[in-house]
């Protein structure tokens, strides 16, 4: 009779040992990646949120700037501290009621604008905080300097100078 010699093939799969070592370099990897992805939203975030509080800026200094231009002289007073004032546009030289106002109102922190101060019509010109509201009259215009807090904590700051045209 003759022998059967049976070969003997390796086991085929993975020891538990490979599996642990696969699943930790996944989860290494994995957490790499997370990171990666939440950082790039914080710093996404953080653009978006500028660009918009820029915008906002821009949008005030330009209706600033446009009044201004129509109107005949100006005076600044100051609002409840040094950093915060009202502008009141006057059409003509000798009208005795403003035409327009701008003021940073203290209970919102945010710049407004309106035909009277805090009345029917006037409201809130962008969402961003004011943190300073400072303008200057002179007898050629006004100079407006604006800083603004994004959603974010940062600050956005524009200036303007604005000329009479009347």
């Amino acid at each position: 009779m003759a022998t059967v010699t049976r070969m003997h093939r390796p086991e085929a799969g993975l020891t538990l040992t490979e599996v642990a070592v696969v699943m930790i370099i996944g989860t290494m990897i994995m957490a790499g990646l997370v990171g990666f992805y939440l950082a790039s939203q914080g710093l996404w975030l953080d653009a978006s949120t500028q660009a918009i509080t820029q915008r906002e800026a821009s949008l005030v200094a330009s209706a600033i700037r446009d009044s201004v231009r129509s109107s005949a002289f100006a005076l600044v007073s100051s609002a409840p501290d040094s950093l915060h004032e009202q502008l009141a546009l006057y059409r003509k030289v000798g009208d005795p009621v403003p035409c327009y106002y701008f003021w940073w109102d203290a209970g919102d922190s945010l710049v407004h604008a309106g035909s009277t101060v805090g009345g029917a019509g006037s409201g809130p010109m962008v969402d961003s905080r004011a943190e300073r509201f400072q303008l200057a009259s002179t007898p050629r215009g006004v100079r407006m300097d604006l800083r603004l807090r994004t959603a974010t904590g940062s600050t956005v700051e524009v200036g303007t100078f604005a000329v009479f045209m009347d």
